[in-house]
């Protein structure tokens, strides 16, 4: 295995090696999520058996095909060095004439080569259409193909093939032969030629409703160099009803060499040849109306008479809307007014439960006689998928992935420390059912939190160690301002801003030194008193309390601690003399001041705090 080279919806696609042979080769891989699902699983060995019996230079070669434990079920296939016509139109969205016939006609070669093994492939689309460099075209993958003699895939119900490139008889969900591949290749001409397709809305159900009732525009009309014959072979291949589409392949692609070359010669008898089986319809048609004048009078004059009157007077009625009503509902109401119901599709929606009309044919307000069948397509309610890993990826491609699997997804952005924008959680789980539509929530790192750094405490340290613990907060100590004190010489007493202010805004912290005891302590007596604080109720958690004590000697000391509601504070402090003060600031406000008193007693506290010891 090389490189990944693919990711469709239900496999991916490698470059790889054939170690034996010595060749390079596509391995296509089913995906995980869709190994357990039996559906897929034989869908994905169909496709094999389908393309293994095809051998046609413009039909990807399938080598070989199996299965490796029991989630591993993969497919070993010619590897096509080129690009697919989907990456070619997303670049050239309008091809020249000349080319866009000559791609036609290779894809109709390989259509050829697979209708004749009653193969019919049923999603001709730009995606698989494989140019190589040398310009040869390969159609490839056979997904949900079915060989026409076993019936397999027959009126399930269920619309398979990509919708824009859908024939109507898939749309009905009817039995296909190769004149759907031959309608969805036109779509693929169409679209070449002009760069839009013919039939868009906004949901796919509104695609394929398209497919059933408008007739395409004609090319000319968005491109008018186009010339007649080529528009006709659009025309032709677009047909609604099957029969009156080309009914081979070969046929279509005698009509595009006489296009490319009205000079060369045909791949087919000439044009009379293939229009003379048309000869006797067109005398029929010519007596057709007297045969038809004939009958009307036959049942007037005999007793067909009433049968006659029945037909002529059968009421019309106006076709009312039944989308969105259960089809128990639409059939109701629908047989009020005489008419029946057929239900001929059916679809998943986001939006509908099971059996819910997602449309009906005619359109509503269409007036059709009493007694028709009104067709309804029904919803089979939402898809169930299974929900991708996400957690780890980045929100981008978490969101594509959902995209992928058609949920949707709800962002809600959390501070965590995986980098920005990547998914932390998801809900539901990894492999979870979630129908399709509905949401996946995602919470995404918006990075970590910030961290808003706060002052230290550098009480007690010198001016060398508070520069080294500050530096890493880019921030810098400046002139120190001396001062007597009573803690040890060359340590800090206070500083500027306080601790645990924010240092959002600050490039430089002011600090006091200590210089030791003033010379006039040595001759007073010396005092250790506790001093204390009963921190109010009314107080901010984590407030900042500051207690400087002052003495009659000169002398000053400051305490800083981070304080809560209620607390009582209390610090064991030294002055000298006969007189001594506390003051205290509970977040920058001043306090009264407070007396010590000497020798350890007691001083007559300011009415209201509580006494220093």
């Amino acid at each position: 295995m090389l490189e990944r080279i693919g990711n469709g919806g239900m496999s991916l696609v490698y470059r790889a090696r054939d170690i034996t042979l010595n060749r390079l080769v596509a391995v296509k891989i089913l995906k995980h999520q869709w190994a357990e699902d039996d559906e897929v699983v034989h869908r994905f060995d169909q496709e094999a058996r389908a393309a293994a019996s095809l051998v046609n230079r413009h039909i990807v070669q399938i080598y070989d095909v199996g299965r490796e434990d029991p989630d591993i079920h993969y497919m070993v296939m010619e590897l096509v060095a080129g690009e697919t016509l989907r990456s070619k139109l997303d670049r050239e969205p309008v091809l020249p004439i000349a080319e866009a016939l000559d791609i036609a006609d290779q894809v109709a070669q390989g259509l050829e080569s697979a209708h004749a093994q009653k193969v019919v492939h049923r999603d001709i689309k730009p995606q698989n259409i494989l140019i190589a460099e040398d310009g040869t075209v390969k159609v490839t993958d056979f997904g949900i193909a079915y060989a026409a003699t076993s019936g397999t895939l027959v009126n399930t119900g269920s619309l398979l093939g990509t919708v824009q490139y859908l024939s109507p008889e898939q749309a009905r969900g009817k039995i296909v032969g190769p004149q759907s591949d031959l309608y969805s290749l036109g779509i693929v001409l169409f679209e070449m030629l002009t760069g839009k397709l013919p039939f868009e809305a906004d949901s796919p159900i509104g695609v394929a409703i398209k497919h059933l009732q408008d007739e395409a525009p004609e090319v000319t009309t968005l491109r008018p160099d186009i010339p007649g014959p080529v528009a006709k072979i659009v025309r032709r291949a677009l047909s609604k009803d099957p029969a009156e589409r080309y009914q081979t392949a070969q046929a279509m692609r005698q009509d595009i060499q006489r296009a490319l070359d009205p000079e060369a010669p045909a791949v087919l008898p000439p044009p009379a040849a293939r229009e003379a089986p048309k000869s006797p319809a067109r005398k029929k048609r010519r007596w057709l109306p007297w045969a038809i004048a004939a009958a009307i009078l036959v049942l007037v004059a005999g007793a067909g008479i009433a049968a006659f009157d029945h037909w002529i007077y059968t009421p019309v009625v106006t076709l009312p809307n039944v989308k969105g009503q259960s089809l128990t509902s639409a059939k109701t109401k629908l047989g009020r007014l005489g008419l029946t119901v057929s239900v001929t599709g059916k679809a998943p929606s986001p939006d509908l439960p099971r059996n819910y009309v997602l449309n009906e044919i005619p359109a509503a307000g269409t007036q059709i006689k009493a007694g028709q069948a009104v067709e309804v397509v029904v919803s089979t309610g939402p898809q169930q998928v299974s929900v991708p890993d996400l957690q780890g990826q980045d929100v981008f491609q978490a969101e594509q992935d959902l995209k992928t699997e058609k949920l949707k997804a709800t962002i809600r952005y959390v501070k965590n420390s995986s980098p920005k924008g990547q998914v932390v959680r998801q809900s539901p789980q990894a492999n979870a059912n979630l129908a399709q539509g509905r949401s996946v929530t995602l919470w995404v790192s918006d990075g970590p939190p910030a961290t808003v750094e706060t002052m230290p405490d550098l009480e007690g340290l010198s001016v060398a160690q508070a520069a080294s613990l500050l530096i890493a907060m880019n921030v810098s100590v400046g002139t120190p301002t001396p001062t007597y004190s009573t803690e040890p010489v060359n340590t800090i007493i206070d500083q500027s801003p306080e601790p645990y202010a924010s240092l959002s805004s600050t490039s430089q912290v002011g600090v006091t030194v200590s210089q030791g005891p003033s010379p006039q302590s040595a001759h007073l007596p010396k005092n250790v008193s506790i001093a204390s604080w009963q921190i109010p109720n009314s107080a901010a958690p984590k407030s900042v309390l500051k207690m400087v004590v002052t003495d009659s000697a000169g002398n000053e000391e400051v305490f800083y601690q981070q304080v809560n509601p209620g607390e009582q504070v209390e610090n064991p402090v030294t002055w000298y003399g006969s007189q001594g003060q506390l003051t205290v600031f509970l977040n920058g406000q001043a306090q009264a001041p407070q007396p010590l008193a000497a020798n350890g007693t007691p001083a007559t506290p300011p009415s209201g705090t509580t006494p220093p010891s």
